[in-house]
């Protein structure tokens, strides 16, 4: 085969893998090379009207994308090179070997790319960074081999953020989003659709999202505004913080406390280390911690829940109809339950080694086993409730179990002992999101000012 068919072979493949209609070519200005403090910049810049409603393809080998939705129907797209070496033929030798393209793409949309030839990659004495601006109702599809992506306005679109090693951090979005980074962590604003988030190592924190959202990370926390579907948070070590859900929630964390607001369905929540709040949950609930207290507030149906050290607090708001069979188990630590005066259920309690602790209950149970102090017997209590009903079975080896009528009295004390386990960390949380918005504001504004600088330039 002839040089000649060798090319158009190579040019026919590439032109079928590019996106269907990206053949129209709109070629980048390169700007002159300038002396900078510590190396050499090259800027090159490309416009083009566009559609709202349209696309903006980015593939890029390397480096930092900055986005802003404005008014108006055109992408804009600066890209800055920067070279620190004070060698002027070996900074315009890097330079020459990126490749910049960019194309239209069906239906008013742009597709734009980059490539570095040779071992010209990005890393500490080259760097890339893509500024681009594109109408405020547009869609987003970016991949980066490296370095952080943010948009920086509201956008009325889709988004797909993808970079290989960085942060995403994005405004609010009105339509599905998906996030991924190989290395960093994710920062967004309020979600109109569904949310798909993932990071190898990072936080994961995201406002409200009116669809369904699955978030994992493999170490950092998460935390979440109202998700309007079901939730399903996952990572390998950090906090779980969830505003919360009409749906099904799914909270697992390696190592760390998982919060939870009232939830429209059922939820399921382990943590290998750390306490577990629930603020309600209109489903099943399934919780477990291998060591740590757990809260469970207004719950409307079956329970199982157990912890290897910790108390555990029940508060049932539930009816005949609703309540199943459900299990309080805990290996050191007192049990609290709170149940309806007229709930119909049968009560199984249980302290496997008593030695001095006590079974108290405001509905009448029958209590068996040694009740002299300091001896490590078990003590059991049974009864039938209104009539009786479904099992609850409460079971402590090391504790007290109370079973209390839920009232206006016995609501005071409950809420006493919610403050007095999750006061101070929430207050450490609180502490921790200032800190973290107070660092956001700084690169923020570090960023602003940078990019004020580029312009001057």
């Amino acid at each position: 085969m002839g040089k000649k068919r060798v090319y158009s072979f190579a040019l026919l493949v590439f032109l079928i893998a590019l996106p269907l209609g990206a053949l129209d070519v709109a070629p980048f200005k390169p700007g002159t090379p300038v002396r900078r403090e510590r190396g050499w910049e090259q800027r090159w810049e490309f416009e083009t009207a566009t559609k709202e409603g349209a696309r903006l393809l980015l593939r890029a080998d390397g480096g930092a994308v900055d986005i802003r939705p404005e008014p108006g129907d055109k992408v804009k797209c600066v890209v800055i090179l920067r070279v620190y070496t004070s060698d002027e033929a070996a900074a315009h030798r890097l330079f020459d070997r990126v490749e910049l393209s960019a194309r239209s793409l069906e239906a008013g949309g742009v597709y734009i790319t980059s490539q570095t030839s040779g071992r010209a990659r990005h890393g500490t004495n080259f760097g890339i960074r893509f500024q681009l601006s594109v109408p405020q109702r547009y869609n987003l599809d970016v991949e980066t081999q490296g370095g952080d992506v943010t948009l920086q306005a509201p956008l009325q679109g889709e988004a797909r953020l993808t970079t290989a090693g960085g942060d995403v951090r994005a405004a609010d979005l009105s339509g599905p989003v998906r996030i991924e980074t190989a290395g960093g962590s994710i920062t967004l604003g309020k979600v109109g659709s569904r949310l798909e988030a993932r990071t190898a190592g990072g936080s994961i924190h995201v406002d409200n999202v009116k669809g369904d959202a699955n978030l994992e990370t493999s170490g950092g926390e998460i935390v979440t505004g109202q998700v309007a579907g079901t939730l399903h948070a996952e990572t390998a070590g950090g906090d779980v913080v969830i505003g919360g859900a009409a749906g099904e929630v799914v909270a697992q964390t390696a190592g760390g406390q998982i919060q939870i607001g009232p939830v429209g369905g059922s939820v399921r929540a382990e943590t290998a280390g750390g306490s577990i709040r629930l603020q309600g949950a209109r489903g099943r609930v399934v919780v477990e911690t291998a060591g740590g207290s757990i809260d469970l507030l207004q719950l409307e149906s079956a329970v199982k829940a157990s912890t290897a050290a910790g108390r555990i607090l029940a508060q049932f708001n539930t009816t005949q109809k609703t309540f199943g069979s459900s299990q309080l188990e805990t290996s050191m630590g007192d049990i609290y339950v709170y149940l309806p005066i007229n709930l119909p259920l049968t009560i199984d309690a249980a302290i496997d080694a008593a030695a001095g602790h006590k079974i108290v209950s405001d509905f009448p149970l029958t209590i068996l086993g040694d009740k002299e102090e300091f001896v490590p017997t078990t003590i059991r209590g049974h009864g039938s409730l209104n009539g009786g009903g479904e099992v609850l079975k409460i079971r402590t080896v090391a504790g007290n179990i109370e079973i209390r009528k839920l009232n206006e009295q016995s609501l005071v004390d409950l809420q006493r002992r919610e403050a007095s386990t999750w006061k101070a960390w929430e207050e450490r949380r609180t502490e921790k999101d200032r800190r973290r918005r107070e660092r956001d504001q700084e690169r923020q504004q570090h960023q602003r000012d940078r990019n004020e600088d580029d312009d001057d330039e």
